[in-house]
């Protein structure tokens, strides 16, 4: 049937709906030729009465309904046409939200050109009366306006359409959160792309109305609804909005300290992170004049606040703002009055400190932390201010309570040091400036080591380790033997807090320690430091309650140690098999209960391991003599300290066990001829050339020599005696340091 003949049956029809079988014929004849499309235009133009709204309507949602799965297949010239055609009929206020959804769908092609986006921008700003639209059209709108900057941003500038103005007009009273949301980016848009310099407070007005801003979620709203969004959102994306541009300074900074003295709750946590942000995008010529008031609002929320929440926000304000004021000190004519303004803030903070154990002076060192982590101006200020006053306060007779708010507030100042100057964990972190706090490194180590010595409160020694920890974490604060030094000193007291809380000390402080070591879970590659690690454990591990907590995440280690980089780190894997030995030997000797994990989860997994290695499994351990050396004494104290019960059956289990001189006398060798084993033994350790296999058979000789019982006959003593001298030569010839002292 001919396309105007069917056209012409359906808009002479009562139906107001597209049939889909004429959608699918015209979608197919619009395919089909080359003018497809526009010959439809054409046709919809002859259909198109003034004075009949039914037939306009119908016209345009046909229009919509073709164009929308046609979008890919759109060329310019067609693009243009539709174009034209929306345009002349745009007027009609029942039409608009079809229209939109056709321009919306132009605006997504690649085809169009910059001269239909302006044609399209200027229709939207001088035909559609946007404010009386529904919400979605004005979603749309938004979004159509989005899409043409993003296309073409320089065009619409060079051109005679007023498209800022435009956009502030369409957006002028839009109180929709999902709206507000692509409106407020497409105001960074303009910021960044567009020449705003003579439409700065028209832009800043249409921002700063909106704070700030909350939203109360509707109840009809659900998960299931495409536009869920949150007032944090909002928030911080106004946020950013006034952020975006230095030239917002002169009108926003004012109104922010304004509303930072006159609001509460939330409102002000809004205000101060807002400042916070816009702080380094104005400047230090926009906050100097207001740099007063706004530390002293600043100050009151940190000493006043009782909510934890809203005293970090005023801190970490404090910090932007000292950090924007500290950009100024290199500007000759503004440095003097950047100096003032950082040490007026100090004032807030100086005297608090004459009384280190009250609330204030705790505040104030958080409002020293802040700016002294700002910049190296500030640090330098703070350090040269605050320190004499701190450490003069320090006296060795003062209660535990004094010095221990002492130390807190010098660890305040050792954390703003880290930061801002860089911490030894720092990867690629590298800064010129040296941190001031040199200068006083004597009287701050000094303190320290005081308080670390004074055994009289368990709780100052924690506050002592937490200074320490800082100060070695510290870039450039301690040499070799002044780390060395304070390592040991912690470390020892550290020792002694894990007699008093084992369970604690396991929990909190070994998760940190291990980290640095590698295992399957952190593949990481085997850290010089790694004794840094070791070195505590050791000395840590050895108790009980500690080792039974530890010994799983450390025999984890061992097994990626062995298994995975041992041959590629082989002093690193007997180090971490050493200290495994050591503290096993410790805490086993101590408690039973380290000795049941050593008999039931140490020792077995280690046999299994080293079984396999020597049969030869793929991806087994790597093992070596020094290995097989240190896995025989694990073996060795299991059994010298387990019952004579679980010594038989071990024995029964293998004759050749590694044994370090403890046979009980009620324990027996299942053998028939005992100097026939010995003579084997002997013979072995003669032939092996394996120095750890003689040494472990010589050490069975010996203690079945030891152990000797004074019932046998003449001729058996005569034949041990021989063996022995047959072994003592074993011993002299290959391990001369057993033919020294009296005793060998």
């Amino acid at each position: 049937m001919d396309i105007i003949q069917l056209l012409r049956d359906w808009f002479q029809s009562e139906k107001t709906e597209v049939d889909p079988s004429l959608l699918a014929y015209v979608l197919l004849y619009s395919t089909k030729n080359v003018t497809g499309l526009e010959d439809i235009l054409a046709h919809l133009a002859s259909f198109w009465k003034e004075d009949d709204s039914t037939c306009r309507t119908k016209c345009i949602d046909l229009l919509a309904q073709v164009v929308t799965p046609s979008q890919s297949a759109l060329d310019s010239s067609t693009i243009t046409a539709i174009i034209q055609f929306i345009g002349n009929r745009i007027n009609d206020p029942a039409l608009v939200p079809r229209c939109i959804d056709i321009y919306l769908v132009l605006m997504s092609t690649e085809n169009i050109s910059s001269a239909d986006v302006l044609q399209v921008c200027n229709a939207v700003f001088s035909s559609i009366k946007v404010k009386k639209l529904p919400q979605q059209s004005r979603f749309k709108i938004l979004t159509i306006l989005k899409k043409a900057i993003d296309k073409y941003a320089s065009e619409i500038q060079r051109s005679k359409t007023n498209f800022i103005s435009g956009f502030i007009n369409c957006m002028d009273g839009e109180k929709d959160p999902r709206n507000l949301l692509v409106a407020f980016e497409l105001i960074r848009t303009i910021m960044d792309r567009f020449d705003i310099s003579r439409h700065i407070e028209d832009l800043f007005e249409i921002v700063f109305c909106y704070f700030p801003i909350s939203f109360a979620s509707s109840p009809t709203n659900n998960s299931n609804e495409p536009f869920t969004i949150t007032t944090e959102d909002l928030k911080q994306s106004l946020r950013k909005c006034l952020a975006s541009t230095p030239y917002f300074a002169y009108y926003a900074t004012p109104l922010l300290i304004e509303k930072l003295m006159t609001t509460t709750g939330r409102a002000k946590k809004d205000v101060m992170e807002t400042i916070g942000l816009c702080a380094p995008a104005y400047g230090a010529h926009a906050i100097l004049p207001h740099a007063q008031d706004l530390f002293d609002a600043l100050v009151k929320v940190v000493y006043q606040g009782s909510e934890s929440g809203m005293v970090e926000v005023a801190l970490e304000t404090i910090h932007h703002v000292v950090a924007t004021l500290g950009t100024g000190i290199s500007i000759a004519n503004i440095r003097d009055p950047v100096e003032k303004a950082i040490d007026s803030l100090l004032q807030h903070c100086v005297g608090e400190l004459k009384e280190p154990e009250l609330k204030n002076a705790r505040s104030a060192a958080y409002i020293l932390r802040a700016a002294a982590s700002a910049s190296d101006p500030a640090c330098t200020s703070v350090t040269h201010t605050a320190l004499p006053i701190i450490y003069q306060q320090y006296q060795s007779t003062d209660p535990a309570i004094r010095k221990k708010a002492i130390l807190d507030i010098l660890t305040e100042l050792l954390l703003a040091s880290k930061k801002l100057y860089g911490s030894v964990e720092d990867i690629g972190y590298d800064r010129d400036f040296q941190t001031p706090l040199l200068m006083y490194k004597q009287q701050i180590v000094s303190i320290f080591i005081l308080s670390l010595n004074d055994t009289s409160d368990t709780v100052l020694k924690e506050a002592s380790l937490q200074g320490i920890h800082e100060m070695v974490l510290m870039k450039q604060f301690l040499k070799g033997e002044e780390e060395k030094s304070l390592r040991s000193q912690a470390l020892t007291t550290l020792g002694v807090v894990t007699k008093l809380y084992p369970i604690v000390l396991s929990q909190l402080t070994f998760p940190v320690l291990l980290q640095g070591l590698p295992c399957p879970e952190n593949p990481i590659h085997v850290p010089d430091s790694y004794r840094d690690t070791l070195d505590p454990i050791t000395v840590l591990a050895a108790h009980p309650a500690v080792f039974n907590i530890v010994i799983h995440p450390l025999l984890n280690k061992l097994d990626y140690a062995c298994g995975t980089i041992g041959k590629e780190n082989t002093t690193y894997v007997h180090e971490i098999a050493s200290t495994l030995l050591y503290i096993y030997k410790m805490a086993s000797a101590k408690d039973k209960e380290a000795l049941t994990v050593g008999q039931k989860v140490v020792l077995p997994g280690i046999l299994i391991k080293c079984i396999s290695a020597a049969m030869g499994v793929p991806n087994a351990w790597y093992l070596d003599d020094k290995l097989i050396e240190i896995f025989a004494m694990i073996a060795a104290i299991t059994t010298r300290l387990s019952t004579p019960s679980d010594q038989q059956l071990s024995i029964n289990d293998s004759i050749k066990l590694f044994v370090n001189n403890d046979f009980s006398s009620e324990v027996k060798l299942s053998l028939d001829s005992l100097p026939a084993f010995l003579e084997r033994l002997i013979q072995a350790a003669i032939e092996t050339s394996s120095d750890s296999r003689r040494l472990a058979l010589s050490k069975i000789v010996a203690s079945i020599v030891n152990k000797w019982t004074n019932g046998n006959s003449k001729k058996m003593y005569v034949c041990v005696s021989i063996q022995l001298f047959t072994y003592i030569y074993i011993c002299r010839r290959y391990y001369p340091m057993y033919s020294k002292g009296d005793n060998q």
